[in-house]
């Protein structure tokens, strides 16, 4: 018979409305009160499902196996960047990954993340590693991001350049604002300004980010 334990990560694996609104995860704590045995099979059970979610990722990172990490290994192709990015970080943090790996798939991240794929990981992982070409990235995307992405990477270049006191500094709010605007001429004023402000070459990064 399965344990409550088993049992009890199982039914967590059921992600309905309110867990996916939430962003509630998998019961990882049942995981730890396994045995062997069953943490195998909860294993196949993450393993079954393709790494379709950041919540399998998490589960396959706490179980810790060379099978599970080689599954995380293999989401780093994921078109999904709220799959890429936490098995990148997963890996990272476990230094499985090379740093200058971790740079690209945060600057080609950046080209593609939304607010419902993947841009709070993405500015969350840019901000554990703050390369000169990931501060270059976000000033681009700042100008010629997406429109869920404009002013969050605004606020998060600007700290990273020693500008503000947090990721996102309430105190420069309405500059960040500007980068929300939809006319390119607007936006690029706030763009030179920033810039102005940073020290850094208009041309470095309106070029290509």
């Amino acid at each position: 018979m399965p344990s409550e334990a088993f049992e009890t990560f199982r039914k967590s694996m059921s992600i309905g409305y309110e867990e996916w609104h939430d962003g509630i995860g998998y019961d990882l704590n049942a995981l730890a009160e396994m045995d062997e045995n069953e943490l195998s099979r909860a294993e196949d059970l993450v393993v079954a499902r393709n790494i379709s979610d950041w919540r399998d990722v998490e589960a396959l990172d706490r179980i810790g196996s060379d099978r599970a990490l080689g599954e995380v290994k293999k989401a780093l192709g994921s078109t999904a960047i709220e799959v890429q990015i936490p098995a990148a970080e997963c890996l990272a943090r476990r230094n499985l990954i090379a740093e200058e790996e971790v740079e690209g798939i945060i600057v080609e991240a950046l080209d593609h993340a939304t607010i419902l794929n993947g841009m709070v990981a993405t500015l969350r992982f840019a901000t554990a590693h703050p390369t000169p070409a990931v501060s270059r990235k976000l000033m681009w995307c700042a100008l010629h991001g997406h429109d869920d992405l404009r002013v969050h990477a605004a606020a998060l270049a600007h700290f990273l350049s020693g500008g503000s006191s947090s990721e996102f500094d309430w105190a420069f709010r309405p500059f960040y604002l500007r980068f929300a605007d939809k006319e390119m001429h607007a936006r690029k004023s706030a763009f030179m300004e920033f810039c102005a402000m940073t020290g850094v070459d208009p041309l470095m990064i309106d070029s290509g980010g």
